[in-house]
């Protein structure tokens, strides 16, 4: 890399300073939306992997302790991230604000080498200052605490560059570095995976057409043009589809699971009441409003936070549309796509997409329509860059350039600042969840689908409030006395003495993968009503149970495709490395 890549690199970390300084207070933001989220996901998280569980798939204390199989269907690789930085020594909170500021960085990165790729050095400057600065993209980390969705929009830049390589110069190398990138996305965060989805098809397509059009024009045979471009098409969309499988391949660890057994929860409670998709339409005004504020979404325009394009990004597009216009450059067409892409996805927002909404299957999952502004900061933020595409530093002086990125993060800077808050001290433990359930409203205490009734407590829910060590289970009928041996994230071994034959219940909601195994040997097990709760009948004396979560042929199945994945991109990567020597 030359000299002039790794000093903008540099003054990109530079830049973005001050988008991550107020991580580096000893203070929080527990203020934000999913703040708490985003500290006990990694509470509950690191529990599991300190059980032997190196994919965790069960939250153990949600449900006041009942559990919840919150990592069979929520992407959990930044969770992973911050739990291992955990494990290594930090603390939780400090965890998740180093891999923040990681994200902030990587983001502004990925952007700059993604339109340094399209339009030069200086456009990837002002791309990846505007995507950081992006109104959206704040309001993600300091307004929502979005924790894996941030991480997923540092993913996003690096996927888009990713395949743009490779449609233009396919090789090994490229297909598992696109596949890599496609993965680590729905790894990552599923809404962004589900969201982007479409939007990467569709550039993809753009890529795979203008290629193949331009090497069906070097045929001078006019009869054996339309079959030329027939094969040129085929032969140039080989490579984005075989990344594409890889990708999905790489993420089946979590995708097949979180599909086919999504059923066996209550998904309607996390897509109808306050997740419905109908109430979080946006409106035209609030795409252009300044308004900037910490609380919630509402119903129509009753939003305490801002759903703003940004008043730079959006002055920078007007431009760039003009210089667009009025010039041609190289990847101009891509420059097109991606303002076109920007007032497509505006009205994807509007309530005039309504019909749109109803007719998608996946829509539910995305769960909120202003999820899609982040597609529309990374679109704004390319086409911003295309106004400095035909910008010659050398003959201009860089000196304007270096303003115009001043003031992208002047116009922007009164957005970084979080509502600090102190750190309690039952934030980093498992009461954190606890104390979540208690005051959530009634669609956020999460039910698995042989639950019959909502849970208000627990016989737990005491235990966890006086920090003593827990009782998972107890007999319902018969009499005897129950002992725990031990708690873990995703097994519990208990000792039962059973003056008569006795019925015992685990608290822990019953979920496919549950095993119960009595001296050693499978135990059959029910789960009881109201609450689905895993139940056991033995006989008198004295036993010995473990529950433990094993796997299911979808979680099998998925685990063996990652693996598989995993070698392909190995061996892809190790293959073009050897060939590059010869």
């Amino acid at each position: 890399m030359s000299s002039k890549p790794v000093v903008n690199s540099w003054l990109i970390v530079a830049l973005s300073i001050f988008a991550w300084f107020p991580l580096l207070t000893p203070a929080y933001f527990f203020k934000a939306h999913d703040a708490q989220h985003s500290i006990f996901y990694v509470v509950e998280f690191a529990q599991v992997l300190q059980d032997g569980y190196l994919w965790p798939r069960w939250s153990p204390d949600f449900t006041f302790g009942y559990g919840y199989p919150l990592f069979n269907i929520y992407s959990p690789l930044a969770i992973y991230s911050a739990s291992v930085l955990y494990l290594l020594g930090l603390k939780i909170t400090t965890a998740v604000k180093t891999v923040y500021v990681f994200a902030m960085i990587a983001a502004g990165l990925g952007m700059y080498g993604f339109v340094r790729r399209l339009f030069g050095d200086n456009a990837g400057l002002l791309a990846g200052l505007v995507y950081i600065y992006a109104p959206f993209h704040l309001v993600d980390i300091f307004v929502r605490s979005a924790f894996a969705e941030f991480v997923a929009l540092a993913i996003i830049p690096f996927l888009f560059w990713a395949f743009t390589e490779l449609v233009a110069a396919p090789t090994g190398i490229k297909i598992a570095l696109a596949g890599l990138a496609y993965g680590g996305l729905a790894l990552t965060h599923h809404s962004s995976f589900f969201t982007f989805t479409p939007f990467l098809m569709i550039y993809i397509l753009y890529l795979v057409l203008h290629v193949t059009y331009r090497a069906a024009l070097q045929n001078d045979s006019t009869s054996n043009r339309l079959l030329s471009y027939g094969r040129q098409f085929v032969w140039h969309a080989l490579p984005p589809f075989s990344a594409g499988v890889l990708g999905v391949a790489l993420s089946a660890i979590y995708l097949i699971p979180a599909l086919t057994e999504t059923k066996y929860i209550k998904v309607e409670q996390w897509t109808s009441g306050s997740y419905s998709y109908l109430d979080h339409f946006v409106y035209f005004s609030q795409f252009f409003s300044p308004m900037w504020g910490y609380g919630y979404a509402g119903i129509g325009t009753l939003d305490d936070f801002s759903y703003q394009l940004g008043i730079l990004p959006v002055i920078l597009t007007c431009f760039a549309l003009v210089t667009i216009v009025s010039q041609h450059f190289p990847h101009h067409g891509t420059a097109i796509f991606f303002f076109v892409s920007t007032i497509v996805i505006i009205l994807l927002m509007s309530p005039l997409a309504v019909w749109v909404w109803q007719v998608v299957p996946l829509a539910t999952l995305v769960q909120f329509p202003w999820r899609l502004l982040g597609i529309t900061a990374f679109t704004m933020a390319v086409v911003s860059g295309s106004l400095l595409a035909q910008y010659d530093s050398d003959a201009q002086g860089q000196a304007p350039v270096y303003l115009l990125l001043l003031v992208v993060v002047l116009g922007s800077f009164p957005y970084t600042l979080p509502q600090y808050t102190e750190i309690p001290d039952w934030a980093e433990t498992p009461l954190s969840v606890i104390n979540w359930d208690r005051k959530s409203i009634a669609d956020r205490v999460g039910m698995v689908a042989v639950t019959d009734e909502q849970p208000q407590t627990s016989p737990m829910d005491a235990q966890y409030e006086n920090n003593q060590p827990l009782q998972v289970a107890g007999i319902i009928v018969g009499t005897g006395q129950v002992t725990t041996l031990h708690h873990g994230g995703s097994s519990d071994r208990i000792q039962v003495v059973a003056e008569t034959p006795a019925t015992v219940q685990f608290y822990t909601y019953d979920f496919p993968g549950w095993q119960v195994s009595h001296n050693g040997q499978p135990l059959t097990h029910r789960h009881e009503p109201p609450y689905g709760l895993i139940t056991v009948d033995v006989p008198a004396g004295t036993h010995e149970l473990y529950l433990s979560m094993g796997t299911t042929w979808p979680r099998t199945i998925g685990t063996l495709m990652s693996g598989l994945a995993c070698l392909v991109i190995v061996g892809l990567i190790m293959m073009g490395k050897k060939m590059r020597e010869l």
